[in-house]
């Protein structure tokens, strides 16, 4: 159920509540309007009396309505303070139920932009292939795995988020409101490191992390640090990733899966290993398994919380000595045990040769 609907539940439960509140205090009123008039004239008939003891019965009946009318009056008073806070709870629903229905509204409008993005995104996809597949297939080099060497593991790690804020409208009534897919790449990054540095061969890894990664900066990480394992968290599609773009007025950079088999093989020392932490990665396994070994990548659409559990257990395992496999069997199970839904979609291709269960990439001293 909606928050929104959770919330009209609620008030209409409330306002029943309410009537009941308001039903008992016009009942309690009334009550002791009759009990202060038959006070009034059993005061009147003591006044009157003709003797003694018909003044003690009107006097006695007088007290009784009196003490009627006090306790009827004590309950119209509770029943209007029950009515107040009622009401006033009925107007802090109300505020929410408000704020609720934007909150639906932002979400269901971002969603529709997703959506249109990824289908704008699968079209240039489809287009780039059937561009690909015209023309003759540029040379892949293809990478052998090298059996553990006695160094530290090199970890080039980037992040983007191009997409933070995709579109600001600015509502009649003067508020702005921000639709667009934030990332928590920073905090992702951030949780990796943390578990690393509780890991027993913490300083068998070396992890060099390019924030706001564009192209540029992905090839000189390449070249400055000659990474075993690369690392991308940010936007992704099933044609491929997306990077920062080079300049201020270019948003974003659309990197094909193909150009990015082709630019890991431009190196002298290839990865073994590119993790994909980004919706539809898996579908570019392909592409990649032509040059790198082992890929690791997600098949569907991946939860924000979900990809920052992943990698950080994935990584602690992996610094911890334990092979590509079990690393990836930890990451998941560490999902599955947090409740999230999203455990499923760590994903690992390999070539024929190559069993990640026994492929360690950290070797203790």
């Amino acid at each position: 159920m909606a928050r929104s609907d959770q919330l009209r539940n609620e008030i209409a439960r409330l306002e029943k509540t309410a009537a009941s509140h308001r039903s008992k205090m016009a009942a309690a009123e009334k009550k002791a309007n009759d009990a202060r008039a038959k006070a009034a004239k059993s005061w009147e008939k003591a006044r009157k009396a003709a003797n003694d003891s018909a003044r003690r019965m009107a006097t006695s009946a007088a007290e009784r309505e009196d003490k009627n009318a006090t306790n009827a009056a004590k309950d119209a008073a509770k029943a209007a303070n029950d009515l107040a806070n009622t009401q006033k709870t009925i107007a802090s629903k109300r505020t929410s139920l408000a704020s609720a229905i934007r909150n639906e509204e932002r979400t269901t409008e971002a969603a529709r932009k997703r959506a249109e993005t990824k289908r704008r995104n699968e079209e240039k996809a489809h287009a780039r292939e059937v561009a690909r597949l015209s023309q003759p297939a540029p040379p892949i080099r293809y990478i052998e795995v090298r059996p553990p060497e006695p160094s530290k593991l090199r970890v080039l790690y980037l992040t983007a988020n191009p997409d933070a804020i995709e579109e600001t409208v600015t509502r009649p009534d003067g508020t702005v409101e921000e639709y667009g897919a934030w990332l928590r790449v920073d905090r992702e990054v951030r949780d990796v490191k943390q578990r690393l540095r509780g890991s027993k061969y913490r300083d068998l890894v070396d992890l060099e992390h390019k924030p706001a990664a564009t192209f540029s900066e992905f090839v000189d990480g390449l070249n400055d640090h000659r990474p075993h394992i690369v690392h991308f968290s940010g936007h992704s599609h099933s044609g491929g990733i997306i990077l920062e773009g080079a300049t201020d007025t270019d948003d974003e950079h659309d990197f094909p899966f193909d150009q990015l088999a082709r630019l890991l093989g431009a190196t002298t020392d290839p990865p073994q290993l590119v993790v994909l932490n980004a919706c539809e990665s898996l579908d570019g396994a392909d592409d990649l398994l032509k040059t790198v070994p082992v890929i690791i990548g997600m098949a569907d659409t991946i939860d924000d919380v979900a990809a920052i559990t992943f990698a950080s257990f994935f990584y602690g395992a992996v610094a911890a000595a334990q092979s590509v496999q079990a690393a990836l069997d930890q990451a998941k199970l560490a999902m599955e045990a947090t409740s999230l839904g999203d455990a499923t979609l760590p994903t690992i291709r390999t070539r024929d040769d190559i069993d990640p269960s026994t492929l360690i990439l950290v070797t203790p001293p």
